[in-house]
């Protein structure tokens, strides 16, 4: 009796559509360059029963195998674009040095509230005010990258660039 179990990652539906979707990607891909399964098998050393769980989308196949496909299939480099824009991660970096810089800038103040109070009635709005300060700072670097690509600023009467 075999008292190693085979561990298995957890996969909530969403995430194994996402899956299936990789794996019908992969399958149309090798009919557009008619590459069979076969060839595939060979070029990457995979079985066919690997193969069609590929295709499937199953979780239970290494990252590793669906790169080495994704590589025959010459996708390798579309696997090194997943995650490489990190708005979330930059938003909330963001939000971390605007608390920095406002903790630093900011002059002492004496509050009434007990500091309990304070994080419970407005630790959420100061997130929430924090995040849409990102958002806006995001949109006129946007903004700002657009005109210039547009042609030189004008200049208002005081010299001023708008």
């Amino acid at each position: 009796m075999n008292t190693k179990q085979k561990r298995q990652a957890i996969v909530f539906p969403k995430e194994q559509k996402m899956l299936e979707q990789l794996g019908e990607n992969i399958r149309l891909a090798m009919k557009r360059r008619k590459i069979t399964q076969t060839m595939i098998a060979e070029r990457t050393g995979l079985s066919k029963p690997t193969l069609r769980n590929i295709e499937r989308g199953e979780s239970t196949v290494s990252i590793g195998h669906y790169l080495r496909v994704l590589a025959v299939l010459g996708l390798a480099e579309d696997l090194a674009k997943v995650a490489s824009d990190d708005d979330m991660g930059r938003k909330l970096q963001d939000i971390e040095l605007l608390k920095a810089s406002r903790s630093s800038n900011a002059p002492i103040r004496r509050e009434t509230t007990t500091s309990a109070q304070a994080s419970e009635s407005g630790g959420s709005q100061r997130i929430q005010s924090l995040m849409a300060l990102a958002k806006t700072r995001a949109n006129k670097e946007d903004n700002r990258g657009r005109s210039e690509q547009d042609g030189p600023s004008t200049a208002t009467s005081n010299g001023e660039d708008t």
